[in-house]
C-alpha cells in the first residue's frame, strides 16, 4: 500500500483525498496491526460496522475508538440500525422496534422518543451516523426486501413518523441518513440480489415517492436531512423525463442505456434530480457497491467511479479489502486523467465536515447508562403496543391530520 509517486493536492496526497470518498466495512471486532495500518493508509471518510463486528457494547465502543485513532477524528462511523429486521445490536441490547411498530402505533411523539433512545445507544458506542430512517413508501412487500422496515404507504404518514424519528436522532447528535432515494416502494425485487426496475411514472415519483425526502430536506429545521443514501434501482421513466428536460437546457445526453442502470451511477438521478432540481447540498452516500444490483453489470471500482461522477460524495464498500484499494486507485487515476475533478473531491470533503458539525466530540462508554437505555427501549416497545391497541393518534409532526402534502406545493 505504498504512496510513492502520489500527487500532492493542497498539502495532502491525491490518494489520501480519494480515500476520504470511501465508506468501508471491516471484518474484525478489534483492530490488529494489519487493519490499523490499512485505515492509516487509506484514511477512509467513513467506516461501517455490522453484526460481525459486535461482541459487546464495551467492545464496540473500543473498536470505534481504535477506528478514530487510526483513520482520524473526522471519520464518520456508521451502522444500519433501523430496528426490527435490521438490528445489529439485538444480542447486546434490548432488540429495537421496527418501523412497522411505529407505523402501527401512529404516534409521532413515540417515534421521536425512539430516535432519541437510538441516538443515546449509538453515541455511547462511538457512532456518529445511522443509516436510517427508511423513507420508502411501502407496506409489507416480501419481494423487495423492505417488509417491516418502512413507516407507511402514504407520504404524509412517512413524513410525520420518520421526521419525528429523525429529529430525536439528530437532537442526540447522531446524523440521520434518509434512504433509499428516490424511493424503492415501487420495486419488485431485492437490490441485494438483482437490479430492481421501478416502473412508477415521473409524476408518481414526484407526487408520492419524493415527498418524504423533500419534506425532511426543507420543511422543518430540527428534522432536516443532512445525508441521503441513493438506491440501487433503475427508474426508466424519471430518467427519460430528466434527460428530455435537461436536453432542452442544452445539456448533452447521458450514456446510452443509462436508464437501465442503478440510480447510484445515474447522473440523471443524483446530479440532475437530487442536486440540481431539489438543490440538496447535503452528504450523498451510495448503498453498498458490492450488492448484486451493481456487480451484475460493472466491477466495483468502475461502479464507484461512476457513482462519484454521477454526484455521490461517498461510496459504501462493505466487504472486500481489495475492492477498497482498487476503488481508491480508480478515483486517483480518474483525477489524473482529468475525468474527475479535484473540485468534486473538495466538495465531498466540505459536505462531510458540514454533517460532522452535528455530532460534536465522541463520548466515553458508560455501561450503566447503556443498560438504562436498554431498559427504556423495552418500555418504549410496550408504549408502542399500547398505542396500537388503543388507537390513539397524536400528529405532533408533519402535516395536519387528514392533510396531504404533495410535491406540487413546493
Amino acid at each position: 500500500m505504498s504512496q510513492q509517486g502520489s500527487k500532492e493536492v493542497g498539502g495532502e496526497s491525491l490518494e489520501r483525498k480519494a480515500g476520504r470518498l470511501l465508506f468501508v466495512g471491516l471484518p474484525v471486532t478489534r483492530l490488529d496491526r494489519h487493519w490499523r495500518e490499512f485505515l492509516r493508509e487509506v484514511r477512509p471518510g467513513g467506516v461501517i460496522l455490522f453484526g460481525r463486528n459486535v461482541e459487546s457494547a464495551e467492545q464496540v465502543a473500543l473498536l470505534n475508538a481504535q477506528v478514530r485513532d487510526a483513520a482520524g477524528r473526522e471519520v464518520l462511523i456508521g451502522v444500519d440500525q433501523e430496528g426490527g429486521l435490521v438490528d445489529r445490536f439485538r444480542e447486546i441490547c434490548e432488540p429495537m422496534p421496527s418501523a412497522k411498530a411505529v407505523r402501527n402505533a401512529g404516534r409521532a411523539d413515540l417515534a421521536d422518543k425512539y430516535g432519541s433512545l437510538t441516538a443515546r445507544a449509538l453515541r455511547l458506542m462511538g457512532f456518529n451516523i445511522n443509516f436510517a430512517p427508511v423513507l420508502d413508501l411501502s407496506g409489507d412487500n416480501e419481494d423487495n426486501g423492505l417488509r417491516a422496515r418502512t413507516f407507511g404507504q402514504q407520504p404524509e404518514t412517512v413524513s410525520m413518523l420518520a421526521g419525528a424519528y429523525l429529529e430525536g436522532l439528530q437532537r442526540g447528535q447522531v446524523i440521520g441518513c434518509g434512504k433509499h432515494f428516490p424511493g424503492l416502494g415501487g420495486s419488485k425485487v431485492d437490490s441485494h440480489r438483482n437490479l430492481p426496475v421501478v416502473t412508477h411514472t415521473w409524476q408518481e415519483v414526484f407526487e408520492r415517492d419524493l415527498v418524504p425526502f423533500m419534506d425532511l430536506m426543507f420543511h422543518r429545521p430540527g428534522e432536516r436531512l443532512r445525508s441521503v443514501m441513493v438506491s440501487h434501482a433503475a427508474f426508466p421513466d424519471i430518467s427519460e423525463f430528466l434527460q428530455d428536460l435537461f436536453r432542452q437546457e442544452g445539456d448533452p445526453p447521458t450514456i446510452q442505456g443509462l436508464h437501465q442502470f442503478p440510480a447510484t451511477i445515474s447522473g440523471n438521478v443524483t446530479t440532475r434530480l437530487l442536486r440540481r432540481i431539489l438543490k440538496f447540498d447535503g452528504l450523498v452516500i451510495t448503498d453498498d457497491m458490492e450488492m448484486g444490483a451493481v456487480v451484475q453489470t460493472l466491477t466495483v471500482p468502475e461502479a464507484c467511479l461512476r457513482a462519484v461522477e454521477a454526484g455521490s460524495d461517498m461510496v459504501l464498500i462493505c466487504e472486500r479489502e481489495e475492492n477498497v484499494l482498487l476503488a481508491r486507485d480508480e478515483l486517483v487515476r480518474a483525477v489524473r486523467e482529468q475525468r474527475l475533478s479535484e473540485r468534486a473531491l473538495a466538495a465531498a470533503e466540505r459536505r462531510m465536515a458540514w454533517a460532522l458539525k452535528l455530532t460534536g466530540e465522541a463520548e466515553s462508554f458508560d455501561a450503566e447508562e447503556f443498560e438504562a437505555v436498554s431498559r427504556q427501549l423495552k418500555q418504549l416497545k410496550q408504549e408502542l403496543r399500547s398505542a396500537e391497541e388503543s388507537g390513539e393518534y397524536a400528529p405532533l409532526f408533519g402535516t395536519a391530520e387528514g392533510g396531504t402534502r404533495r410535491s406540487s406545493n413546493f
